[in-house]
């Protein structure tokens, strides 16, 4: 009933619309990834993304009592993403079957723009062999949840646009006719493929 409630209020207020819900699979044990614009992105990727999902979420941003209040809407998983250990949380989640929604920058942007890609989600991906969903978040960024510089405006109730793009997976092979690769240069390697899953997000986000 709360979830119906909040859906409707979040639609009016921030005008949400949803592009590419046809990319969404119908199998679950999915790494949703999705940019970081402000404290509202978990709440609207839970309100209107048709899967039940556990959200990773950083352990400082417990600190905010209004965020706390959410996350009893779903269930979360509080990690640091800078820590290799706590990863481990999420790998062991989606060989549960679960779907696990994480934010791979590991922080709210504070340009408008695309923050430091850990190399955790990017590890995660390619050691379960989960699909990724890559999600857009655009416009949140603006609102008063946000976390932009006094030089970019901010509106009251911003209008925000959710792009789904088609799935896809990290994949790393050892290279022929040379040594296996070691567990830092597959981490290293997961991460730049993650990279690079979030810069193609954005970018044909922009032109759909």
């Amino acid at each position: 009933m709360l979830t119906r409630i909040l859906r409707s209020v979040c639609k009016v207020i921030f005008r949400v619309t949803v592009h590419g819900l046809e990319h969404v699979p119908e199998h679950n044990r999915l790494l949703i990834v999705a940019n970081h614009e402000s404290f509202l992105d978990g709440l609207l990727l839970g309100l209107f993304l048709p899967k039940r999902a556990t959200f990773v979420v950083h352990t400082g941003v417990l600190k905010n009592r209004i965020f706390r209040q959410f996350l009893r809407l779903t269930p979360y998983l509080a990690v640091d993403p800078t820590s290799p250990l706590a990863m481990k949380q999420v790998i062991r989640r989606l060989d549960l079957g679960e779907n696990v929604v994480i934010f791979p920058e590991g922080r709210i942007t504070l340009t408008g723009n695309l923050m430091k890609v850990y190399d955790g989600p990017g590890f995660v991906a390619a050691k379960t062999g989960a699909r990724i969903l890559p999600v857009r978040v655009e416009g949140a960024a603006q609102s008063y949840f946000g976390r932009l510089s006094d030089a970019h405006p901010r509106k009251l109730f911003p209008r925000v646009t959710l792009t789904v793009l088609p799935s896809t997976e990290i994949v790393i092979e050892d290279p022929s006719n040379h040594p296996p690769l070691t567990a830092r240069q597959k981490r290293r390697i997961a991460g730049e493929g993650m990279r690079g899953v979030m810069q193609t997000m954005l970018f044909q986000a922009q032109k759909s």
